[in-house]
């Protein structure tokens, strides 16, 4: 393990490579996990909102207001990508395959360039 290795350990960074070596045998219960945190956001979100009904008009932190727009900039961009992973078409998913094979082929090449081998 290198210098820049033992210090991303270190610090909590994880690559994709690690990610690989731990998932694999690994089942995780990703849909029910994702289920209960989207039902305490959404508790939480109502229970502002409930909370907000009972405040006289008021200033609020601009940290404050910041966590709530970047909550809802989140959950809107996670919402969406999902909502295109199911209504991808088999164009799409044609062409993202045509595209990952030329990756695969552009690397072949790169690893040697000469043609030797």
């Amino acid at each position: 393990m290198n210098e820049i290795e033992r210090l991303q350990q270190l610090a909590g960074i994880v690559n994709e490579e690690d990610v690989t070596k731990v998932a694999v045998g690994h089942v995780d219960d990703e849909t029910g996990m994702i289920s209960k945190e989207l039902y305490h956001i959404g508790k939480n979100a109502v229970d502002i909102h409930k909370m907000l009904k009972e405040l006289p008009d008021s200033d609020f932190p601009h940290w404050w207001q910041a966590k709530i727009i970047k909550a809802h900039e989140y959950v809107k961009s996670a919402k969406d990508f999902l909502d295109a992973e199911l209504n991808a078409s088999d164009e799409d998913e044609q062409e993202i395959a045509d595209l990952d094979r030329a990756g695969e082929l552009e690397q072949q090449q790169d690893q040697d360039p000469s043609g030797v081998s």
